[in-house]
């Protein structure tokens, strides 16, 4: 590396190192790109965080608009530590369930004006929220595409997501979503917790290889829809239970502080008597649905809305359970991410002239996803950060002091 670029890459016997140059031993160690979250809601601890995870790349989903911009531009600048961030405005309609943003509209020249804020700051997506008046959708698409700008979000009430992708969008988040495109007679308010009670009652019901779930995938491929599924809150609510640590924290939860070792104490979604197993059959749905969009060629892309940088890594071991192959989550979440982002000529592959972000990691994460935990060091732009530092720093205790 020279300042924050890739210089060269290649066997020792072909590269030789300047002198001077400083030398990262990594005998027995994995060099990968720096992961991307691409579903966050940043605040100021999450920049260490990220790190820390060997997270070097994030897509804000959904903040005020005022301090994640200047949240982005600390980290962006030096001025504190932090992964490159990605701006996407969320956007609602006025209610009581309006989600959390000051941008509500009502009107088109409400939603154009909204529109138009985020542009002008800088920001790349939409992210249009479940209370939306569904007239509005259609022309909040068009003109935020004539602007430049993708257009992702939840399904607004009373639509489908089969309808949304009709309309234009170019990517949906939670993978919710996609199972109550199929219990619409039933659930079209999605603005209530139904849009998760639904999915645990009935989810497991849903063949992934019926010709309705066929035709739908279908849909999704002629469009080119990319599915940011988050499986991994939705194990949480699904298939955790109280007194229980939650299954996305328990290979980490002894080295975290005690109240957040609590937070993962509490259980999801309440279980009716008798309804456990069904409960975990819709949770497989889920994945069942993120494996078979990802055998269709659909892009998935890896999101957690949850805890900076460890859920990252529950989120991309949920999909090698799926069926996904390790080195192909890897590479989802590297360069298919850079490409969803729109930044692949700067980040996602180790190759001369990009940026340096970089993380080595203990193990192999192309055969054992879960060695993606084991992340020692981190290069963010040209600048190695030492990860036993970050977590100490954030008190969390180091991997190595409990290994």
């Amino acid at each position: 590396m020279r300042g924050d670029r890739i210089l060269r890459v290649g066997p020792d016997a072909e590269v030789e190192a300047p002198e001077g140059a400083e030398i990262l031993e990594a005998d027995g160690r994995t060099l990968l790109p720096g992961l991307t979250d691409l579903h966050t809601h940043l605040g100021e601890d999450d920049g260490l965080l990220n790190l820390a995870g060997g997270v070097t790349a994030v897509r804000d989903l959904g903040n005020d608009i005022d301090a994640v911009t200047a949240l982005a531009s600390s980290w962006e600048s030096g001025r504190t530590l932090g992964p490159r961030v990605t701006l996407a405005g969320i956007i609602d309609g006025p209610g009581p369930y309006a989600g959390p943003t000051k941008m509500l509209v009502a009107t088109e020249d409400e939603a154009r004006a909204a529109i138009d804020a985020y542009a002008e700051r800088g920001f790349v997506q939409i992210k249009l929220y479940s209370s939306l008046d569904r007239e509005l959708v259609p022309f909040m698409i068009d003109y935020a595409h004539s602007k430049g700008l993708r257009v992702s979000g939840h399904v607004p009430a009373f639509m489908t997501a089969a309808e949304v992708v009709r309309d234009g969008y170019d990517e949906i988040q939670h993978a919710n979503f996609l199972v109550l495109n199929f219990l619409f007679d039933d659930v079209q308010d999605t603005r209530t917790p139904a849009r998760f009670t639904a999915v645990a009652e009935h989810g497991g019901e849903l063949d992934p290889g019926a010709p309705e779930v066929s035709a739908f995938f279908d849909l999704l491929t002629a469009h080119e829809t990319v599915l940011d599924p988050t499986v991994g809150i939705f194990e949480m609510l699904l298939t955790a239970r109280p007194g229980v640590v939650s299954p996305g924290f328990a290979p980490v939860a002894d080295r975290l502080p005690v109240l957040v070792r609590r937070g993962a104490l509490g259980g999801g979604l309440a279980v009716p008597d008798g309804q456990d197993a069904l409960y975990h059959r819709s949770f497989q749905t889920l994945e069942d649905f993120v494996y078979e969009a990802w055998r269709r060629g659909i892009r998935i892309v890896a999101g957690t809305d949850g805890l900076a940088g460890f859920m990252l890594h529950r989120e991309l071991e949920l999909y090698v359970e799926a069926g996904i192959p390790p080195a192909e989550v890897l590479a989802l979440d590297t360069l298919g991410a850079a490409r969803v982002l729109g930044r692949e000529s700067d980040l996602g592959e180790i190759h001369p002239g990009k940026l340096a972000d970089m993380i080595l990691v203990d193990g192999e994460p192309d055969r054992r996803i879960s060695d993606v935990r084991n992340v020692v060091t981190v290069i963010r732009g040209g600048a190695v950060l030492d990860v036993a530092a970050m977590d100490r720093a954030l008190g969390i205790t180091p991997r190595q002091a409990v290994d």
